[in-house]
């Protein structure tokens, strides 16, 4: 069986792998497609799409979006993020003019919340600089500086254990260093990937960190009405029995299924292709695709 991977990133945001050296690591695992889906940024995929073609593997223009996944107000009246809501936008243009306003509006958002994080750190006794920051991204030639590497910096200078630990003592939602950042309304998400005409899928759902099924269920019903078009249901977070429920879910409100290894290069220890995603999956987004256009 041929398998594909819809979901991975390059040095064009947060990967540690050019976007030109993808598709012959994918061919070299036998991968027969593969999505390229940076953050907030589709500038990678012209040398991807490229290399692609010469190595003979089919390649997914994509897009990886943040979208406010509202709050959550539990019973004892205490406001609780939701988790991450991603989009991810496979089959875009690359160089449509409403998806690079909001790619521009993300990376803006993303990198004047950056110093302000450093400046919390530094005001909680953590010793780093953001110069620090930039010297990380730049010898690991990533282009979208986030969390990751504030977390990697904290790690390389003993104030956490794991990229894990940094994030659970200092940098995620509640947190000391936590701060949020303009996020778009997944309405507007998934109005930019359908001018740029591409296929809005819900990436990694488990990451909404919803208090029980019920509310997933309805969260996803929302999505669908406004336009989400499949559900990523193969990740490397996912249970077999959350890939099941999710596959579920998609058959319910009538989307597509989606899969990929998000994968980080070194960032991470997930492999590419690690989801053994069927090709089918690839296809029938094709055909849906061509039905649309």
């Amino acid at each position: 069986m041929s398998f594909v991977d819809l979901h991975c990133h390059s040095t064009a945001s947060d990967g540690t792998i050019p976007p030109e050296d993808l598709p012959a690591l994918a061919v070299s695992l036998g991968l027969s497609a593969i999505a390229m889906t940076d953050h907030d940024t589709t500038c990678g995929v012209p040398a991807c799409k490229a290399a692609c073609e010469t190595a003979g593997i089919d390649f997914v223009p994509g897009i990886e979006i943040s979208a406010d996944p509202g709050p959550r107000i539990d019973t004892d009246g205490v406001e609780r993020r939701r988790g991450t809501l991603h989009l991810l936008g496979l089959f875009v243009r690359h160089d449509d003019p409403e998806l690079a306003k909001i790619s521009s509006r993300m990376r803006e958002a993303r990198n004047s919340r950056n110093p302000a994080i450093i400046e919390k750190l530094q005001a909680l006794g953590v010793r780093i600089t953001y110069d620090e920051v930039l010297t990380l991204a730049q010898e690991q030639g990533t282009q979208v500086i986030g969390r990751p590497h504030i977390a990697q910096l904290l790690v390389a200078k003993s104030y956490a254990k794991s990229l894990s630990d940094a994030f659970t003592k200092y940098l995620k939602f509640g947190a000391p260093a936590f701060l949020r950042r303009d996020y778009l309304s997944p309405a507007q998400a998934i109005d930019a990937i359908h001018h740029a005409g591409g296929l809005a899928i819900l990436a990694h759902p488990v990451q909404l960190v919803m208090p029980n099924t019920d509310e997933l269920e309805h969260a996803i019903k929302r999505l669908a009405d406004i336009g989400l078009d499949g559900i990523e249901t193969r990740h490397c977070d996912h249970t077999p029995a959350l890939t099941l429920q999710y596959e579920k879910f998609a058959q319910r409100f009538k989307l597509l299924t989606s899969g990929g290894s998000d994968f980080h290069g070194d960032r991470k220890t997930v492999k590419l292709g690690s989801q053994n995603v069927p090709r089918a999956v690839y296809e029938q987004m094709l055909c849906s695709r061509k039905q649309t256009q």
